[in-house]
């Protein structure tokens, strides 16, 4: 038994497909195979039922499955304590950012930090939070930005910045005239939304529950985790929509004229870094929160309105 098969071992039971796993992993399909195969043969078990499709663990695979785990994690904790040692910060970060962060975010940053942190090797993936909160149990992230608050049993939040959250109407809507409106006004029948599993979903519902929906005369349907695609269907159809204060950075002059800020309230969401309690690579971690810090705009470090919640 060795280390890299145990590696095998995981992605093998996270893509639960011998292909999939093989092209994740940059082997040949009968490479894996082979080394998954003496693996059993040397503990005297079967990991994976094969007869399934895709292919599931045992009952005692799953048991093995989550001892690997443990082993390949704290082999990299043997590795990060030495990296502390050396006060160098060099290696790979695994970051996940959801959606709506992402594409407003990364480019305040990342010039900065690859200048700074050149033996950093920064991986950046967009995915929604219950992905990340996965990924992160699973090592597969070494830690994650989203929208707090965000309890989760066994992990840490760091909040970054706090972004106010705007209107943002059709030229043809009644309310585009107004310089600010009411959450009273907006009806949810006018509001085009994320797609279900964005938390960003749940504030503007939240927002908008003053004036719950009635029967919908939509008749056109637009499913995305990108608040950049519902801006653009609200640019060529008539409705609204909710966005967050970065969103703002590269609209025109006749794109701000559609920004509405509230007049009954003022929300706000808390951006912030998520990580496990026993998190590894602390000291690459702690430079990317703080490099993050020293480049957001500093009025956007303290909380100053009401932050909507998350829930449904």
């Amino acid at each position: 038994m060795n280390l890299q098969q145990l590696e095998y071992l995981l992605e093998l039971n996270k893509q639960r497909n011998y292909k999939s796993a093989a092209e994740k992993l940059f082997i040949t399909q009968p490479a894996l195979t082979i080394q998954i195969k003496n693996l059993e043969e040397e503990l005297g078990v079967t990991i994976f039922d094969r007869s399934k499709k895709p292919i599931i663990p045992t009952e005692i695979g799953e048991v093995l499955i989550e001892q690997s785990r443990i082993i390949i994690k704290e082999i990299n904790r043997l590795k990060d304590i030495v990296s502390q040692s050396q006060k160098k910060l060099s290696g790979n970060l695994r970051i996940g950012i959801i959606p709506t962060v992402a594409p407003y975010l990364v480019p305040f940053f990342i010039n900065k930090f690859i200048k700074e942190y050149p033996e950093i090797q920064l991986e950046i993936k967009e995915i929604v939070t219950e992905d990340i909160i996965s990924a992160l149990k699973e090592n597969v992230l070494d830690a994650g930005i989203i929208v707090t608050p965000f309890d989760v049993q066994g992990m840490k939040t760091f909040p970054l910045f706090y972004e106010d959250l705007f209107a943002y109407t059709s030229q043809n809507h009644t309310l585009y005239k107004k310089k600010k409106i009411s959450s009273y006004e907006i009806s949810l029948d006018d509001v085009w939304l994320l797609k279900e599993g964005n938390c960003f979903r749940n504030q503007v519902i939240n927002i908008c529950s003053a004036k719950k929906r009635k029967n919908s005369s939509k008749y056109f349907y637009y499913e995305s985790h990108s608040i950049d695609a519902l801006m653009k269907i609200v640019d060529t159809r008539e409705g609204m929509t909710i966005i967050p204060e970065l969103a703002l950075g590269n609209l025109s002059k006749e794109k701000n004229s559609m920004v509405k800020q509230f007049d009954d309230f003022y929300p706000q969401r808390e951006v912030s870094l998520i990580v496990q309690r026993n998190h590894l690579k602390k000291n690459m971690i702690d430079a990317f929160k703080e490099l993050i810090k020293h480049s957001i705009p500093r009025k956007m470090l303290k909380q100053k309105g009401e932050l909507v919640s998350t829930k449904a």
